[in-house]
């Protein structure tokens, strides 16, 4: 008898130990770094059957949680660095108890100002957004705090994500631009990974400076001047109408949508572009035409979102 309660107590023994649980959990951001006000998820991969889960979540919202998977974590605002420790405790149905915790990082999230100037006799001089001319300037300045961070500089409605020769500027750094158009600034500052970003208006009297003018006449004779008929605006920086990088525009440079046709007396047409920068030659499938006047028909959107039209005569000289 007395060997048989010892077998028994043996393999109770056993399998209470074979069912022992084992805690283990993953968290979503994998790297473990999170910034102020970040939230996470954990998946339970712990083993064991019947299982009793508590979780603690030091810093966070919850705090604690029962039960097998908890939902978004987020961790409020904190001073400096600050490691976390998030703990599951399971628990199977004969009190035997396995641990696991793991520690994240909350980063503080940086501040970043930015200002305008309209630089008054040479000073800085900040002011609220601000209305500026074509080829008018306007300074801009972002200081982002804590110090040793990257500053990036977003324009929006140009054709770059970014302004060159600024990415990254340094921290605190000044920018000075001349949007042809009313633009939105966008200046992000990252530190640790953190990132904050402020916005400033520079608006443009665009609609009541920009010109599109459509020549009535060319001569396209080869001799480099006026060869081609095409849409002119002054939105070309030196405005003499050549495609030159420098310029930042290439020849119909407010224009950001075209479709402009050409049509000879008989009213066919002999030219059709939705190319802002494209000229006609004066010919109509790789053959020269006679001198004559023709009609042109142009739609077209300026960068700044306008649509308008533009009708009329061209006279081609040989």
């Amino acid at each position: 008898m007395k060997s048989l309660f010892l077998i028994v107590s043996l393999c109770f023994t056993q399998l209470i130990f074979a069912q022992a649980p084992s805690a283990n959990f993953t968290i979503s951001d994998q790297d473990l770094i999170l910034c102020e006000g970040d939230c996470i998820y954990v998946t339970n991969n712990s083993t064991g059957g019947d299982l009793i889960y508590a979780w603690s979540f030091q810093g966070a919202t919850p705090a604690t949680f029962i039960g097998q998977n908890p939902g978004p974590i987020c961790f409020p605002i904190t001073s400096g660095s600050t490691p976390y420790a998030i703990t599951l405790v399971v628990t199977n149905l004969q009190g035997v108890t396995s641990t696991l915790t793991q520690f994240v990082t909350v980063n503080t999230t940086p501040t970043m100002n930015l200002t305008l100037s309209d630089t008054t006799a040479g000073a800085y001089v900040v002011i609220n957004d601000t209305t500026i001319n074509m080829y008018q300037n306007a300074y801009l300045f972002a200081e982002g705090t804590p110090a040793g961070g990257n500053l990036y500089w977003y324009p929006s409605g140009v054709t770059s994500d970014s302004i060159l020769g600024c990415a990254p500027c340094i921290a605190g750094d000044s920018l000075t631009v001349n949007p042809f158009f009313t633009t939105n600034y966008v200046a992000t500052y990252t530190l640790n990974g953190c990132s904050v970003s402020d916005t400033v208006l520079v608006t443009v009297n665009f609609a009541s400076q920009v010109l599109i003018v459509l020549p009535n006449s060319f001569s396209p004779n080869g001799d480099g001047e006026n060869d081609f008929f095409r849409v002119l605006t002054n939105v070309d920086k030196d405005q003499n109408f050549s495609n030159n990088a420098n310029n930042g525009f290439e020849e119909g440079g407010a224009i950001a949508e075209i479709d402009m046709r050409i049509f000879n007396r008989y009213g066919q047409m002999v030219f059709r572009t939705t190319n802002p920068s494209e000229g006609w030659d004066g010919t109509f499938k790789g053959k020269p035409l006679n001198p004559a006047t023709y009609t042109y028909i142009m739609n077209f959107r300026t960068i700044d979102g306008r649509s308008g039209d533009r009708s009329g005569n061209v006279t081609l000289f040989r």
